[in-house]
C-alpha cells in the first residue's frame, strides 16, 4: 500500500465518493433526529432556547457543507471556492453555539431522572473539537484538492455521533461498558472512516492527511469515552454544570 501526500489521479475520479459519505451521514442524522423529534418537542422541562438555535444553526451548516460538495460535483468550482469562505466563517459560529447548547441543556436537566449524566460532556464535545481542528486544516490544504476533500469530509462527518446514537437507541439501550459506549456513540464515525479507508485502499489512493485526520477522530472518541468513565471527570463536570445552572440559566 502506497501512502500519498498529493493525488496522482484525476480530480474528477474523487468527487462521487464524497457524495456517498455525505449520503450515509445524512441517513444517520435524518433517521436519528427524525425519530427523536417527537421527544425533543415534548421534553420536560422544555429545552432551552439556545438548543433550538443550535438545531437550526447546525442543520444549516450541514446543508452548507453538502452544497459545497454538490458545487464541485456539478462543476461550479469557482463558486465553491467563494462560498467556502462564507462556510468557514459560519462554522466558527457552530464552535460557540454547540457547547453553549449542550451545557445549557445538561445544566437544566442535572436533576432530571433518566437525563444524560454530567460526564457525558466529554462525548458531546469530542466531535466539535475534532471539527474545530480538521476544518481549518482542510482549508489550509485547499491547493491540494484530494487531501482538502478528504479532511473536510472528516470535519463534517465527525459530528455524526449525535444522530448515530439516536438511531441505534431505536433498537438498543445505551450500554454500560467502555467498548459498548464507544461504539454506541462513536460507531457512526468509525463506520464512515472505515468505508472511506477501504474505498481508497482498493484504488490505491490512501492519503497521509486522511490517516492523520482519521486518527484524530478515533483517538478523540476513545479519549472522550475514557473520560466518561473517569470519577474525577464526573466530579469536574458536575461542578461545571452546577455553576452553569446558577449563572447562565
Amino acid at each position: 500500500m502506497y501512502i500519498h501526500t498529493t493525488a496522482s489521479w484525476p480530480t474528477r475520479e474523487d468527487r462521487r465518493a464524497a457524495l456517498i459519505w455525505l449520503a450515509i451521514f445524512w441517513i444517520f442524522v435524518g433517521v436519528g433526529f427524525g425519530f427523536d423529534l417527537h421527544n425533543y418537542l415534548r421534553e420536560q422541562p422544555p429545552v432551552p432556547k439556545i438548543v433550538h438555535v443550535h438545531a437550526v444553526a447546525t442543520t444549516l451548516w450541514l446543508l452548507t457543507a453538502t452544497a459545497l460538495v454538490l458545487m464541485v460535483e456539478t462543476g461550479n468550482v469557482r463558486f465553491h471556492r467563494r462560498f467556502g469562505w462564507f462556510a468557514a466563517g459560519y462554522a466558527a459560529l457552530i464552535f460557540v453555539i454547540a457547547p453553549w447548547s449542550e451545557l445549557s441543556w445538561q445544566a437544566l436537566n442535572l436533576q432530571t431522572p433518566g437525563a444524560l449524566p454530567p460526564e457525558f460532556l466529554s462525548i458531546a464535545f469530542s466531535g466539535v473539537i475534532c471539527m474545530a481542528v480538521l476544518l481549518p486544516w482542510g482549508i489550509l490544504m485547499r491547493r491540494n484538492s484530494a487531501a482538502h476533500r478528504r479532511v473536510l469530509i472528516l470535519a463534517t462527518i465527525c459530528i455524526s455521533d449525535a444522530g448515530f446514537s439516536r438511531m441505534v437507541s431505536l433498537f438498543l439501550p445505551a450500554p454500560t461498558t467502555f467498548l459498548g459506549t464507544y461504539l454506541f456513540y462513536e460507531g457512526g464515525n468509525l463506520l464512515l472512516i472505515l468505508l472511506m479507508f477501504l474505498w481508497d485502499w482498493k484504488r490505491n489512493r490512501i492519503m497521509k492527511q486522511f490517516l492523520w485526520g482519521a486518527f484524530l477522530v478515533i483517538a478523540m472518541g476513545l479519549s472522550a469515552t475514557g473520560l466518561y468513565f473517569n470519577e474525577t471527570w464526573k466530579s469536574i463536570t458536575r461542578s461545571w454544570l452546577e455553576s452553569w445552572a446558577r449563572n447562565m440559566l
